[in-house]
């Protein structure tokens, strides 16, 4: 929680570090994401896991304001006011920092935007001989035909292959690939 309060306020000068600027896609993703978790872990009680995704999205976070020197105003005000249950006076207190004055007590919990939850690309097991030797990331939907190229077109896979011809193609869509040599 401390680095929350880094990404938001200076602590050397207690300056405000937050900007009106657009968040990255990839930040702006993230943020929705951590919305929808901590909002489902707080309707079910989920304390610890609410708190593992705002520190997720603070790890997000912390290389983009490193980056930039400063925090879009679009992640830090749902951040605290998600922080707020959990940590009120922090929350009450970085709430007013970044300019508001009115208590974050009465403020709505963040909606999650649900076309920034879908992922467009998935990670997957490539095997050879049965045993897991890389990961290829793939588009969500491909088909047999997509993963297979993706797959023998991956430098790693190339190299694994040694140049064999796989006697024997075991493709999944969405989840694994295993050539038999």
């Amino acid at each position: 929680l401390q680095r929350v309060w880094r990404n938001g306020v200076d602590e050397d000068s207690g300056a405000t570090r937050v900007t009106d600027e657009p968040a990255s896609d990839d930040l702006r993703r993230a943020l929705h994401k951590c919305i929808d978790g901590v909002g489902a872990d707080m309707d079910n009680l989920r304390f610890n896991t609410a708190i593992a995704k705002l520190i997720e999205l603070n790890n997000a976070l912390t290389p983009y304001v490193t980056e930039r020197g400063s925090c879009p105003r679009e992640v830090a005000e749902p951040l605290a006011i998600m922080l707020s249950p959990l940590c009120p006076h922090m929350a009450e207190e970085i709430w007013h920092r970044i300019g508001h004055v009115s208590p974050i007590t009465y403020e709505s919990f963040p909606t999650a935007d649900a076309s920034l939850l879908a992922n467009d690309t998935i990670e997957i097991p490539v095997q050879i001989n049965g045993k897991v030797k890389h990961r290829i990331i793939v588009a969500v939907g491909a088909d047999q035909a997509a993963t297979k190229a993706v797959a023998m077109a991956d430098p790693k896979v190339i190299e694994l292959l040694g140049g064999a011809s796989p006697k024997k193609e075991v493709i999944v869509p969405g989840r694994l690939v295993n050539f038999v040599l």
